[in-house]
């Protein structure tokens, strides 16, 4: 038996020459902008709606906030090529989709003025939500990060 040299172990095992799954580099930019822009926009949205202000304090402070910071550590994990980013991604994601869809009902059966818009806003959202939830579940990408 001829020993195997560390040199030909440590090629085979560096991300670098893999070659990434397709739009995953610009997703994980993408999830950090919008985690980061998430922070100031349920600011706005907290001092710009005086009818809802109490739930959105609840809400932002009890949910956008923590599922914001969890996007940014997943986005940064996954610009690093850590596997455990995918994991904290979609946990991140899930959470995001729950807190919507739950805020989303509630407003359209609650204010009947700006029913259109919510409707068409929370129907983008959720399909962006869930179409960037099932990207980040694709073996390939967890295949990609081992």
């Amino acid at each position: 038996m001829s020993p195997i040299s560390v040199r030909s172990l440590g090629s085979l095992s560096t991300p670098a020459q893999l070659i990434p799954p397709r739009a995953y580099r610009p997703l994980a930019w993408l999830g950090l902008v919008a985690n980061g822009l998430t922070i100031p926009l349920v600011l706005a949205v907290i001092l710009l709606d005086p009818t809802w202000r109490i739930t959105h304090i609840a809400l932002g402070a009890g949910a956008v906030l923590p599922c914001a910071a969890l996007g940014i550590v997943a986005s940064v994990a996954l610009l690093q090529w850590r596997h455990w980013g995918q994991v904290v991604a979609i946990v991140a994601l899930s959470i995001s989709l729950a807190i919507s869809l739950a805020y989303g009902i509630v407003r359209l059966v609650l204010i009947p003025a700006d029913r259109p818009l919510v409707a068409v806003l929370a129907t983008l959202f959720w399909a962006v939500n869930v179409t960037v939830l099932v990207y980040w579940c694709r073996p390939r990408v967890r295949h990609y990060l081992r």
